[in-house]
């Protein structure tokens, strides 16, 4: 004898609630946050940390080494000839008689800086006769949620045929800054000192001052000031041409 099961209203309520049950369970492993007042309030929080922390590094870096505005005059060449996602670009300035090539931030090796430092010196309008070495120098500095600071060192003189390696060199040490804060596309910043003074000049952005003519005041200074000083030292050892001094000294006998 056959019997026919018989689904009661009892049954099909007890089958919904056991699927509801397991779709709870599903759901729960998805670990969706529930968006309530708590939640709300640290995504806030986030939010403020956020923009304090950008202010705080901001406000560190007055010389603008790390955080700096994207160079104007770049921005425009680049979006009337090459567009941001340009491998490399060049910097003209409307006061400027050259076009200088820059290195961004994803590109950059150490190698590479040289070559660009190269390129920017041999821009300036020196003294005649005025050579250039450029050198590698291995110090560098981890600066912590900023970035990293790279060094390369230019030295000047005047070697002539009678002297050819001569004493009086006059250094420009070169700061590459490498942020880690800018977007990727924005130019490794380039900054220089002269030697003996304190004043540190931009190679780019708008610090910068649009010209190649200024840094043979401070090469010349420099240049002059050594070979002076040597100078006197000589005097002072062997005279003058006109007053020389006998250094030699008379043998003793035994």
């Amino acid at each position: 004898m056959s019997s026919s099961y018989i689904v009661t209203p009892d049954v099909q309520i007890s089958a919904k609630l056991n699927q509801a049950d397991e779709l709870l369970r599903s759901v729960a492993q998805c670990n969706m946050p529930l968006g309530d007042d708590a939640d709300m309030q640290v995504l806030y929080d986030v939010i403020d940390a956020t923009i304090c922390t950008a202010i705080k590094i901001i406000e560190s870096d007055p010389r603008g080494l790390f955080c700096y505005k994207y160079p104007i005059t770049l921005l425009n060449f680049m979006n009337d000839v090459l567009g941001v996602n340009s491998p490399s670009f060049n910097l003209s300035d409307g006061s400027s008689d050259f076009v200088q090539q820059w290195l961004k931030i994803s590109e950059f090796e150490y190698s590479n800086v040289l070559a660009v430092i190269r390129d920017f010196i041999g821009k300036w309008i020196l003294s005649p006769h005025t050579k250039c070495v450029v050198l590698t120098n291995n110090r560098h500095h981890e600066v912590a949620l900023k970035g990293t600071i790279y060094f390369v060192d230019a030295h000047f003189s005047r070697p002539t045929q009678r002297c050819p390696n001569p004493l009086a060199v006059a250094k420009v040490r070169f700061i590459i800054t490498v942020s880690s804060i800018m977007q990727s596309y924005y130019p490794v910043m380039i900054t220089y000192r002269f030697e003996g003074f304190r004043t540190l000049y931009y190679a780019l952005g708008e610090r910068a001052i649009p010209t190649n003519t200024f840094q043979r005041f401070y090469i010349d200074s420099i240049l002059h000031s050594k070979l002076s000083f040597y100078a006197e030292i000589c005097e002072c050892r062997h005279g003058s041409v006109d007053k020389p001094k006998n250094n030699i000294q008379p043998k003793k006998d035994c």
